[in-house]
């Protein structure tokens, strides 16, 4: 692992912090190799129910660093370099999309071009106040390279993607909430605190229910809508034979047994 990344799992919840706040958290081959293994080993661990994707210093980060040399193992022509460089992170985001666990990102100050692509892949965006979005790509001529065009057309659709990939506008915490690619935003003094305690409650609902909304919101989006529901009814009718589910019903029986009790010895009524 580099020292330009961070890692640590507390209560299920796997954070892996981008530490590199001298260069705006630039994100170097060496970290994302890094983010590679740590995807891996959240999803073969099953103590780890969600993992965190955040950041020190100032800024999320300024996007995949420019002057990075692209280097394959068989160190091909310049073109067959890019190539592999945009497969190799096409692959880890789409990993990041697809894996059955939920991710997070919190965003703080500039999340800019391949931190954008990267953010689009994971479940939930949330953001501090200060936060900005910018695709700068427009600006050396070329297309954000790692799946953001299909991403934001998909969860913002064509309208806000092309303000932001066509006419390269950046946008503020409060303007991508209502474009729909960021979830919630909290003030700056609580933010820290905020995204924590929301890791913490995805963490501690049902692990296969998690995976199996995950997956059939996915497929929804390419299914017709009598094949979407088909796929709900599908995942529904294994959960309600689990273990989990089974666990969770007994538990709301059992505390509203135990509040009718209470009120019973107490004289009040019955809601």
């Amino acid at each position: 692992m580099t020292e330009h990344v961070i890692e640590r799992a507390v209560e299920g919840v796997l954070e892996f912090r981008l530490n590199r706040p001298e260069k705006f958290n630039a994100l170097s081959p060496a970290m994302l190799h890094s983010l590679a293994e740590a995807v891996e080993r959240f999803a073969q661990d099953s103590t780890l129910r969600v993992m965190l994707i955040s950041a020190n210093g100032a800024y999320f980060s300024s996007g995949v660093e420019v002057t990075a040399e692209i280097t394959p193992p068989d160190n091909g022509s310049t073109l067959d370099n890019r190539r592999w460089f945009l497969d190799t992170y096409h692959r880890l985001f789409d990993e990041l999309e697809y894996i059955e666990k939920p991710i997070v990102v919190a965003h703080q100050g500039d999340c800019l071009g391949g931190a954008l692509e990267l953010s689009l892949s994971c479940d939930f965006r949330l953001a501090a106040r200060n936060a900005h979005y910018r695709l700068p790509e427009i600006d050396f001529g070329t297309l954000p390279g790692s799946g953001g065009v299909s991403r934001l057309t998909r969860i913002a659709g064509p309208h806000w993607a092309r303000w932001l990939v066509m006419a390269g506008e950046s946008v503020t915490a409060e303007e991508a909430v209502t474009m729909g690619f960021v979830h919630r935003v909290f003030d700056d003094v609580v933010f820290e605190r905020e995204v924590q305690a929301f890791c913490r409650k995805l963490a501690s609902q049902p692990r296969e229910m998690l995976a199996a909304a995950k997956l059939s919101i996915e497929l929804a989006q390419d299914l017709d809508r009598a094949q979407g529901r088909q796929i709900e009814r599908l995942a529904n009718s294994m959960l309600l034979s689990g273990a989990e589910h089974k666990a969770k019903l007994q538990g709301f029986l059992d505390r509203q047994a135990e509040k009718r009790r209470q009120r019973r010895n107490g004289g009040e009524a019955l809601p």
